[in-house]
């Protein structure tokens, strides 16, 4: 047995001194990212930012849409995680619309441009993160559009024969084309009654931040890792002091300071009491960390009864769900691509939405593409590549690969990752993608949307995603290549192996500790307390 102790107490020792700026920056960041509001009108500079999130040739979402108005020929309105663009043929570069859009960078990320014909003239509508924006053309102003009542992404924009719908992340709002105004009111989205299922994706991941015991649990899980962080300072301290006085001994030179003594034994007793308190967050931490990166993320596929849900579930089955939807002229349906799969269900919301399949994988994220093409088919497009979908032969058909659609591989991403598709009048396509960004079917239209110096030069990075990119790994991918995949789920790993080390030998020094009073008679034990 007491081998077996002095390799825990080693291994706790080793391992919890590797890993203090691991588990620093991930307890710290953590805590922000529960709490994006907070944040979200904070940015980094560019130069805080590895050169592999530079924006080039707008890659990473900096373009996902377009609009050509019939009111400016020649001109072409842009949109994407960097913000709204106005490009004019013949200008040099595209100029930034932002005027009237949130201050943030955060909020100011925009997934859909949507022109729609008014009596009054032509009006542009953004879908963007921080709610739905409107300005006519060719010169308003950005306005707001006042939705629900709290500020909600907007997924989605679509036009029906008699309605205009807007899709946020939780709700579905409409507004009669026929009204001078556009005026939204929600509508409930249905679905047929059946056993609540959860995909283990929320499973996992709302366990791992406290969300699924809503605000107190993130208040909590918050406070939990405050004391991951006081932990690991606590341990270096702990470490560092009897090597300091060892060294000044040896060197026969004066003790530290008597505050540095007392210190010490501080934070000692209380490393102690607060990590054998929290060593059951610690755990669930590291046990869902661990699968919440790949390659173990793919073990998540699927989902499993609401009973393993330990928390309330929302009563909206669509809380947090939305990712994109389109309309279908031909049956007058909607589809719903949600994280719980795709739902169809009539234009006008009037019945309950029910669960298909289509025959083309969907990354974990969601389809960045998600449209019908004026042949009647789908245009579906994700991190998972780009397919095309008959949907009355229920068959699909990889527009970048020579391979058949497998549906399975919605958590493994193709070789292109795929962030939206637009269109010119002139027929000139786009595919917008992740790493090399816009990619045109010909050398004049790729020249035609060259991103502006200014934009990689004023680069600013929200800093959510920021975090968010250091929290995952992928912000070390520059220095560590391919090897960053495995920082979360191996720092996970050694977090419980730290924890477990921890609470082996808190409860052996206290069972061994009873052991000893016991055998003590009543004068030994007053003089050993004393």
């Amino acid at each position: 047995m007491n081998s077996i102790h002095r390799a825990s107490k080693w291994l706790h020792k080793v391992l919890g001194l590797a890993l203090i700026l691991f588990l620093i920056w991930m307890s710290l960041s953590g805590v922000l990212l529960n709490h994006p509001d907070l944040i979200a009108g904070v940015s980094v500079p560019r130069w805080l930012v590895p050169s592999q999130y530079h924006p080039q040739n707008w890659n990473r979402s900096g373009i996902v849409s377009a609009v050509y108005p019939a009111s400016e020929p020649n001109t072409a309105y842009l949109a994407g995680k960097l913000g709204i663009y106005k490009s004019v043929e013949g200008q040099v570069s595209p100029q930034p619309l932002h005027e009237g859009l949130p201050d943030s960078e955060f909020y100011r990320k925009t997934q859909q441009l949507f022109l729609l014909q008014r009596p009054q003239g032509e009006w542009l509508l953004a879908a963007t993160e921080g709610g739905l924006y409107w300005r006519s053309l060719p010169d308003g102003v950005w306005r707001e559009q006042p939705l629900g009542e709290h500020r909600e992404a907007v997924r989605k924009i679509l036009q029906t024969t008699n309605e205009l719908l807007v899709f946020t992340e939780s709700a579905a709002y409409a507004a009669s084309l026929a009204e001078p105004e556009l005026l939204f009111t929600p509508r409930e989205l249905e679905r047929p009654p059946s056993e609540p299922r959860v995909s283990l994706i929320k499973l996992f991941f709302d366990l791992h931040d406290g969300k699924v015991w809503g605000l107190p649990g993130k208040l909590l899980f918050d406070a939990a890792g405050l004391l991951l962080c006081y932990l690991s300072v606590s341990a270096f301290y702990a470490w560092y002091y009897p090597r300091l006085l060892q060294a000044r001994r040896r060197h026969g030179r004066a003790k530290p300071g008597r505050w540095m003594g007392r210190l010490f034994r501080f934070i000692h007793k209380y490393h102690l009491k607060l990590g054998i308190w929290s060593a059951g967050f610690l755990l669930l931490f590291g046990l869902t960390g661990f699968f919440m990166r790949p390659p173990m993320l793919m073990l998540l596929a699927g989902d499993v009864s609401a009973a393993w849900y330990p928390g309330p579930l929302p009563a909206n089955p669509w809380q947090h769900k939305i990712k994109n939807a389109l309309y279908d002229p031909s049956d007058e349906t909607v589809l719903i691509q949600a994280s719980d799969g795709v739902w169809r269900g009539a234009a006008d919301l009037s019945e309950p939405f029910t669960r298909i399949n289509l025959p083309a994988p969907i990354f974990v994220m969601g389809a960045t593409v998600f449209d019908t093409q004026p042949n009647g088919s789908y245009l579906v497009g994700s991190f998972s590549g780009l397919y095309r979908v008959d949907p009355i032969a229920n068959r699909a058909v990889n527009l970048l690969a020579d391979e058949a659609p497998d549906v399975q591989r919605s958590m493994r991403p193709a070789a292109t990752m795929v962030t939206g598709w637009l269109t010119s009048p002139d027929g000139d396509a786009y595919i917008a993608t992740h790493y090399q960004g816009l990619v045109a079917n010909n050398a004049e239209a790729a020249d035609a949307l060259q991103m502006p110096r200014q934009v990689r030069e004023q680069y600013r990075m929200p800093l959510w995603n920021y975090l968010f990119e250091v929290h995952n790994g992928r912000f070390f991918q520059e220095w560590l290549g391919g090897g960053y995949i495995l920082i979360v789920p191996l720092g996970a790993l050694l977090l419980v192996l730290i924890t477990l080390t921890g609470v082996y030998d808190w409860l052996r020094n206290r069972l061994g500790r009873r052991r000893r009073q016991h055998r003590l008679t009543p004068n030994r034990l007053a003089r050993e307390t004393h």
